[in-house]
């Protein structure tokens, strides 16, 4: 009987041997990948657990192999002794194992708790450094708008200031202008086109032309007047004051382009003012050219902002980074001696503001200028 029990014997044997050898494989690799990760939770969970279950493996194929052995030796009544201590100790390592991943399971509810609250303050500390940021950005804006502002009621002050001393001076001058000018007239009735005397009268007519032309500029830019309302199409604005300018000032090699928003509300504003604006900034875009470039006339609507986007950019040279906070102060002119009085920019500016809108320039040299004026939508309310 016990000749035909050895092959099963040796195959129990033999399967407690692999047994073993594979727990050991298993406690091997859970030790590497505890070395590998050693702040991974599972890995250490892993590793207890196959040392829990290889010590299970050895005392159970230990067992095994034992009796055999016993068997074989013909000393069965030696492992009827041993058999229940390896049974309780086989027991016990279960009962082990099990508190081991009982263990780990509620490290594992902790851990992945843990992370939680990790990621829920690490988000809250993103809001809260975003808000930090948005704050900073807001407290920079209301600063800025703040300078601005008083930028420019500095600005307008200086140009009230500068109006009644223009206004003064103007009326003074004004009248003896139209004397010298009337005299002048008078005196070149009686002579001859051929003459020196009437060449010197005309360079003195010519001149006091000149100074009157002077005087008006400075009566305009003193003259706060109230605009007056009226519902008008602004592209066809644009379109009177570029004929007015084409009748006067003909230069066939500036090219005019004209980019018009189709759907632009019509506008509450003084007609008359706001051509006068543009002739400026036109007749400016014309001296930056020169003979040749070109003007570009764009319109924009902006609904939610309610504004209206007058845009004049020419070709020219530009404007020196060192004049631009200067450009709109009155009496100031980058145009030669005699060509400009430097109140163009300054009334538009006054027209402008008593619109409620604003005006802007951008400017590079070597890239050319653009003007951007601001119009509201919804009409005026005229301020002093």
């Amino acid at each position: 009987m016990t000749v035909y029990a050895l092959p099963i014997q040796l195959v129990d044997m033999a399967g407690s041997l692999v047994m073993i050898i594979f727990s050991l494989l298993c406690i091997r690799q859970a030790l590497g990948l505890g070395r590998r990760h050693p702040d991974n939770i599972v890995w250490t969970y892993l590793l207890w657990l196959s040392t829990c279950l290889g010590i299970f493996a050895v005392s159970r194929s230990g067992g095994h192999i034992l009796k055999q052995f016993f068997l074989m030796a013909e000393s069965g009544h030696m492992w009827q002794a041993l058999q229940p201590y390896s049974g309780s100790l086989n027991t016990l390592l279960l009962i082990v194992a099990a508190a081991v991943t009982l263990f780990f399971n509620r490290s594992w509810q902790s851990y992945q708790q843990i992370v939680t609250d990790k990621q829920a303050l690490q988000t809250a500390h993103a809001e809260v450094l975003d808000l930090n940021e948005t704050l900073e950005k807001r407290v920079q804006e209301r600063t800025d708008a703040l300078l601005q502002h008083e930028k420019q009621m500095a600005h307008a002050d200086r140009l009230a200031s500068i109006g009644q001393l223009s206004a003064g001076i103007a009326h003074e001058i004004n009248n003896p202008l139209g004397i010298i000018q009337g005299y002048t007239q008078l005196l070149l009735r009686g002579e001859t086109a051929d003459t020196q005397r009437h060449e010197d009268l005309s360079t003195i007519l010519k001149h006091a032309k000149n100074c009157k032309a002077i005087v008006e500029d400075l009566l305009n830019f003193a003259r706060r007047s109230k605009p007056t309302a009226e519902v008008v199409n602004i592209h066809e604005v644009i379109d009177d004051a570029l004929i007015f300018l084409e009748h006067r000032s003909k230069t066939p090699d500036i090219q005019i382009d004209k980019q018009y928003q189709a759907d632009i509300p019509s506008l509450r504003i003084d007609e008359k003012k706001i051509k006068q604006v543009l002739i400026n900034l036109v007749m400016n875009a014309k001296h930056a050219v020169g003979e040749k470039g070109r003007i570009a006339i764009y319109t924009a609507y902006d609904a939610d902002a309610g504004q209206v986007l007058i845009r004049v950019k020419d070709s020219g040279y530009g404007i020196e980074p060192k004049h631009l906070k200067r450009i709109f102060d009155p009496f100031f002119t980058t145009k030669p001696t005699g060509e400009g009085t430097g109140l163009g920019l300054a009334v538009s500016y006054g027209i402008v503001k008593s619109h409620g809108g604003d005006i802007e320039v951008n400017s590079t040299p070597g890239s050319g200028t653009e003007f951007r004026v601001l119009l509201p939508a919804n009409g005026f309310h005229y301020g002093t």
